[in-house]
């Protein structure tokens, strides 16, 4: 079986100033060939296949926007033209490689294969008119149900678990700002993690920020339980972006703009510090809390952030102390803040296929592309 080291339809590459390693999808089946989103996974256990976004003809976000898979055993791109999803949804399952996603108001399935299609496995039994159904599913360990957060209607959005067969809904709880990002913790069907967000009320157009509470806190990161509890986590520095939980479930961690990495204990509440003096913009880390790899922004010529601005990728290691650049600064290839991109093409980089790999999008070439750096040709420059 292939590698992205040795597939024909990969490009090695290296980063001209710190000289990190890494491999592009250069064999283009649509125009956008894009990582998932970094809270889910989208690499078998095996290595045999690597899913990701496909796009034949970018226009604006989620038009045009498929699922494709590399299949290492064959060393092809195959696109699925009978996928069609909703945010960044899609949850692989790393074992079979089968792939699960949610579109309008349905839970949908597609295995590996040329000549497997798209199947619809249910459609969640909520009340009223659902705008949104996931943003990131997220799979119970029983392998029977998926946490969401649902948008009904203009301003009630519910959170909880649906059966994958009979499509029962288990509301667990329901908020009237926008919550979202919604993951399961990995060790625990009980808990989940949530987010509040921008909301756009539908209904007068008014964007609403985020809030804060009677006492300034800023209402960011939320844990969500199966008995309907609802409790808000202070963040530090009072502000929190683009969380996720830690491989063991006991604790989750954030990133906070301008200052750094951080994350909180579940056990004793208490704050905990990866790396500060960076701006990272997402983030994702290895089952044992030493690697940590992260995108940033490079907002230096314009001084403000738009979609398809420069960014950069960095691995560090919490046990050295040390980072390195996978990739220094991806171009932004035309687009400005006037200017910006109509996808969702941050980096998103995020370890897979047991913490082999590191999977994120790239815009180096010229174009939207998936690559894929080896942790062990990697981790050497953090030791």
């Amino acid at each position: 079986m292939k590698t992205p080291q040795t597939s024909k339809l990969f490009e090695r590459r290296c980063d001209p100033e710190s000289g990190v390693p890494y491999y592009v999808l250069t064999a283009k089946a649509c125009e956008y060939q894009q990582g998932f989103y970094f809270m889910n996974n989208s690499m078998t256990n095996d290595g045999r296949y690597l899913w990701f976004y496909a796009t034949e003809n970018p226009i604006y976000d989620g038009v045009n926007k498929q699922l494709g898979y590399v299949d290492f055993e064959t060393d092809e791109i195959v696109i699925c033209h009978d996928t069609f999803f909703d945010f960044a949804s899609p949850f692989i399952d790393d074992e079979t490689g089968d792939i699960y996603y949610a579109f309008k108001n349905g839970i949908f399935k597609r295995s590996p294969g040329k000549n497997e299609k798209a199947k619809l496995l249910c459609k969640p039994k909520l009340e009223g008119f659902v705008s949104k159904l996931a943003t990131h599913l997220t799979m119970t360990s029983d392998k029977k149900h998926f946490f969401i957060d649902a948008r009904v209607g203009n301003r009630r959005f519910v959170q909880g678990l649906v059966n994958i067969e009979t499509g029962d809904f288990e509301k667990w709880a329901e908020s009237s700002h926008n919550t979202n990002h919604g993951q399961i913790n990995p060790h625990d069907d009980t808990l989940a993690l949530c987010a509040y967000d921008l909301l756009t009320d539908t209904e007068t157009g008014e964007t609403l920020r985020i809030p804060k509470d009677e006492n300034g806190t800023y209402e960011r990161l939320w844990l969500i339980s199966k008995n309907g509890g609802r409790k808000m986590i202070p963040a530090m520095h009072n502000y929190a972006t683009h969380e996720w939980w830690a491989g063991d479930g006991k604790k989750f961690y954030y990133c906070c703009d301008n200052y750094g990495i951080y994350g909180i204990d579940l056990a004793t509440g208490k704050d905990i510090t990866i790396l500060e003096g960076v701006d990272p913009w997402h983030c994702h880390s290895t089952n044992d809390d030493k690697l940590f790899v992260y995108d940033e922004k490079k907002l230096e010529r314009y001084g403000r952030w738009y979609r398809g601005c420069p960014a950069a990728v960095n691995l560090f290691n919490r046990e050295t102390g040390k980072s390195v650049k996978i990739v220094t600064e991806m171009p932004e290839n035309g687009h400005t803040p006037d200017n910006p991109n109509n996808y969702h093409i941050d980096p998103h980089p995020r370890f897979c296929c047991n913490e082999k790999y590191i999977v994120f999008t790239t815009t180096e070439l010229g174009s939207v592309d998936l690559a894929v750096a080896v942790v062990d040709e990697v981790v050497p420059f953090v030791k």
